[in-house]
């Protein structure tokens, strides 16, 4: 009778044991959390002066920090996520003189600041899916041939870099508060226009620049939850 009584208790512990496993195993991704990314990146930003445009895709690396709050109270997961990014300029954009009256378009970026939405499903104790939507605006400086544009638009030259951002990605945890995550984003928009810009120094008058953002990310990180 008492071996009985052992063998029902060291059951009903074991099956303790392993509901509370499972029911703990979303506070690995529960809570504030912060960490430092990396990955390259694809510009595939379109430039468009008077419907003449370079849609060339360019390559680079970018880096950054983040910082976010999940909040997982079973499998299912919602957070919120604050980032901050760098990546050198691309290539300049090409144009044709003949068409347009200059040669090259850069586009100097300063560091991007984004907000995400997130959404994730803890596929196993340690493993977690997530998804995110957000926003991403940077500071910009165009120039023709070397020259700024706002020196021939005015001081009125458009100077911000807006985007909305969608990815998806894996976190895993190796530590109870240490991990690694890697993940693809898109960026995409039509948010850096002007009109009337007059006549640039190189004689060609144009009525209308557009760039019409658009990216991809593939990045990895670590990340570390508090």
């Amino acid at each position: 009778m008492k071996g009985s009584s052992l063998l029902v208790c060291s059951i009903i512990a074991s099956l303790c044991t392993a509901s509370l496993a499972q029911a703990q195993a979303p506070d690995y991704f529960s809570g504030f959390y912060g960490g430092f990314e990396g990955g390259p990146i694809s510009y595939n930003t379109q430039i468009t002066f008077d419907g003449v445009d370079d849609p060339a895709g360019r390559g680079h690396v970018m880096y950054g920090a983040f910082l976010g709050y999940n909040h997982a109270p079973q499998t299912l997961l919602a957070g919120a996520e604050l980032s901050v990014h760098l990546a050198p300029p691309p290539d300049p954009y090409t144009f044709d003189p003949a068409v347009v009256g200059f040669s090259e378009l850069d586009l100097r970026r300063g560091a991007s600041v984004g907000l995400d939405l997130r959404a994730g499903y803890v596929l196993l104790k340690r493993l977690l899916l997530y998804g995110n939507v957000g926003y991403s605006v940077n500071r910009q400086s165009v120039r023709i041939d070397g020259v700024p544009l706002e020196e021939f638009a005015g001081g009125a030259a458009p100077q911000t870099f807006g985007a909305f951002q969608f990815g998806a990605g894996l976190e895993g945890m190796f530590h109870p508060h240490v991990g690694i995550r890697t993940s693809v984003r898109t960026l995409a928009g039509h948010d850096l226009s002007a009109t009337d810009f007059g006549t640039i120094p190189t004689d060609a008058s144009l009525a209308r620049f557009d760039v019409e953002p658009s990216q991809v990310q593939f990045l990895v990180g670590l990340i570390v939850h508090v």
